[in-house]
């Protein structure tokens, strides 16, 4: 359990990854906001994903994990700007989270706000998808040679190639459909941060 005296009072960034009903109640108190609770991260409607409360910018997006696993998947994370301080709320490892930790770990400017690491998620998050659909298309590009441009041209065991390409091309078109899903929550989130 965390109490909220144990956080730093002027603490830029607080990840709360995966937080105990304890956690929520002391960031809460330090910040004087309200945490969302994963279920409520999760039932959330698009249009309703991003709104002001008591002075504070709530915004979740959906974010790409395990892209490198068998298995990637999309997760909603909310971002919450108040007072230039930023609270973020996951419940998974999106990987630019990471990346930024220890950039700012390594390097960080002594006037950073939660604006400015919020902008560096982002453009975390951005790098990453784009990285993404660079290996997918380049994996697409492999599938469509093995096509077209067949090994083996006695035509010996195509049905079970031609099985394993379509559904190769199933998984990569999945991806690319989770990455779009992702960057048009970013995009609608830039789009609340530079209306306010």
């Amino acid at each position: 359990k965390v109490e909220a005296d144990a956080l730093p009072p002027d603490a830029i960034w607080i990840d709360l990854k995966s937080p105990s009903p304890g956690e929520d109640k002391a960031v809460e108190k330090l910040v004087g906001i309200e945490i969302p609770t994963r279920e409520d991260m999760q039932e959330i409607e698009i249009s309703s994903r991003l709104y002001i409360e008591n002075n504070a910018r709530y915004m979740t997006a959906t974010l790409m994990c395990a892209t490198d696993s068998g298995n990637p998947r999309t997760t909603p994370v909310t971002f919450i700007l108040t007072d230039h301080r930023l609270v973020t709320v996951r419940y998974d490892e999106p990987k630019p989270f990471a990346l930024i930790a220890a950039k700012l770990a390594r390097s960080c400017s002594a006037n950073i706000t939660g604006d400015g690491v919020l902008l560096e998620l982002l453009d975390g998050v951005i790098d990453r998808c784009a990285d993404i659909l660079e290996r997918d298309g380049a994996d697409v590009d492999s599938v469509s040679r093995e096509i077209f441009e067949p090994v083996d041209s006695r035509g010996r065991g195509n049905a079970k190639r031609y099985s394993d390409i379509l559904i190769t091309i199933g998984r990569k078109g999945d991806l690319t459909s989770k990455v779009r899903e992702s960057l048009v929550s970013i995009g609608r989130m830039v789009t609340f941060i530079a209306a306010e």
